[in-house]
């Protein structure tokens, strides 16, 4: 006899007992009661009530994020790839998962890819190759931390991790593809 479904009604009824959740030292969270109200979670223990609160837990300490590498064109039109490091760490857990945002990971992606490419783009290469480890980490990371600031998270530094210069081969003309032994259209 199967008494699987002992395991639902157990997991059912769990969901009125309060229980407890500890948070890191380097962690923060936030708890919503019936999906509206938010409450931040500062590291410690706390009680949920699983019942009427959702709840979530990521880091907020120190992390890195290393971006995909991107081809660009610098402002004078040569090729270049370029890849990129961005650290930042949570300071406001309400912005970054509370209230404004979903997935912190991705806005950092998307933005920091954005502004490496408005940064780059206005560059020349020659300007790039020179300037490639103080002036232009240093405007990455003023711009990149100008406009994550409002999802609650502070830039530490962002960083390219390679730039190099590359040149995209289109193929065009192909008039016809073989796909296979042609059939005259008769039965075999």
């Amino acid at each position: 006899m199967d008494f699987s479904f002992l395991n639902d009604i157990i997991q059912a009824l769990l969901k009125f007992i309060p229980r407890p959740v500890i948070v890191r030292l380097t962690h923060s969270g936030v708890k919503w009661r019936f999906g509206r109200w938010a409450k931040k979670m500062n590291p410690g223990w706390h009680w949920v009530w699983p019942l009427t609160t959702d709840w979530e837990v990521i880091v907020t300490a120190r992390q890195t994020h290393h971006l995909p590498t991107q081809s660009l064109l610098t402002c004078d039109g040569k090729q270049v790839a370029v890849g990129a490091l961005i650290v930042y760490s949570i300071r406001d857990i309400m912005q970054a998962i509370g209230e404004r945002n979903w997935d912190v990971d991705t806005t950092v992606n998307d933005i920091t890819m954005a502004v490496v490419v408005d940064e780059i783009t206005k560059l020349s290469y020659i300007d790039l190759c020179q300037g490639i480890s103080s002036r232009v980490a240093q405007e990455l990371t003023h711009a990149c931390r100008k406009q994550l600031r409002q999802f609650g998270l502070y830039i530490h530094r962002v960083r390219l991790t390679e730039i190099a210069p590359v040149k995209t081969l289109k193929i065009l003309g192909f008039e016809k593809m073989n796909t296979g032994p042609q059939h005259s259209g008769h039965a075999v």
